[in-house]
């Protein structure tokens, strides 16, 4: 699949079908395989309507940990210099989990390359709940550095994430545990990434006019439903979507409800003239 120098790092994308450009922004904070599981579990159904595009962010999946560059502005500028590349002048735009800050973030500075916004199982990362939660994940992974080495920070970092994971798919945990070693810095800079948005997002909500579809699971422990509430408030005209007894990842977990869900979205979304 292609890689090139986009926005001053090496940027894994992958591009499937053809038709209106629907571009997915994963999530997680650094680390991790990217865009793989978005990919795996939706690339070939979507690509039969729409041109949909996958990347990996910074310092996660294959592509590069650059030394710098990680903030949620620039995230939305990797987008935009990867929309200009692929010479995408519009796309429906998906943000999933920390990828939504960054589809938020893009769909303010570039609201003219946005049919539509799509945000899954997200939320603005101003609540004081999440930005602790967040401090300390980025604390307990320093001390663990400083205290034990950085293959045991990485380590306990996939403990905290996935417990049971090392005993159930070993494998997986091995790879995974490589992934993160290898881009360490990178996930402690998007960490801190994250702790910096405070309200900069949540205080522009409003001027999101562009259609816009929520999603969020009522069990989700990662990411409370209140969020999605709040996002659902402060984006006039959005269109919310509670699915009873699912959790966090949702694109995974309930994949293809979620994926019908939005393509009924997308189908009868009034996009603006041109």
């Amino acid at each position: 699949m292609p890689e090139a120098l986009i926005n001053g790092y090496r940027m894994h994308y992958e591009v499937y079908g053809e038709g209106q450009p629907l571009v997915m922004v994963h999530g997680g904070l650094g680390g991790g395989e990217g865009c793989a599981v978005m990919v795996q579990h939706h690339a070939a159904i979507l690509a039969q309507r729409f041109r949909a595009i996958f990347y990996d962010r910074r310092a996660a999946g294959a592509s590069e940990t650059p030394t710098d560059g990680y903030s949620m502005q620039n995230y939305a500028e990797d987008l935009r210099c990867l929309l200009d590349r692929l010479r995408v002048a519009r796309a429906h735009v998906l943000g999933s989990s920390a990828g939504g800050p960054i589809a938020m973030r893009f769909a303010l500075d570039h609201p003219e390359m946005v049919e539509t916004l799509l945000l899954v199982n997200t939320m603005a990362y101003a609540q004081e709940r999440e930005r602790s939660v967040r401090q300390r994940e980025l604390d307990q992974l320093r001390a663990t550095e400083a205290a034990h080495g950085r293959e045991a920070a990485a380590e306990k970092a996939l403990e905290s994430r996935w417990p049971g994971l090392r005993q159930s798919q070993p494998e997986q945990f091995k790879k995974l545990r490589d992934l993160n070693l290898a881009q360490f810095e990178g996930i402690a800079k998007t960490l801190q990434s994250y702790l910096d948005i405070g309200n900069s997002i949540e205080a522009r909500l409003s001027e999101l006019t562009m259609p816009t579809w929520i999603v969020h699971g009522d069990a989700d422990t990662r990411i409370p439903v209140s969020c999605a509430y709040q996002l659902h408030q402060g984006i006039s005209g959005s269109e919310l979507h509670i699915i009873p007894g699912a959790e966090h990842g949702l694109l995974t977990n309930e994949a293809d409800r979620v994926r019908e869900l939005m393509l009924q979205f997308l189908a009868r979304a009034p996009l603006p003239a041109r």
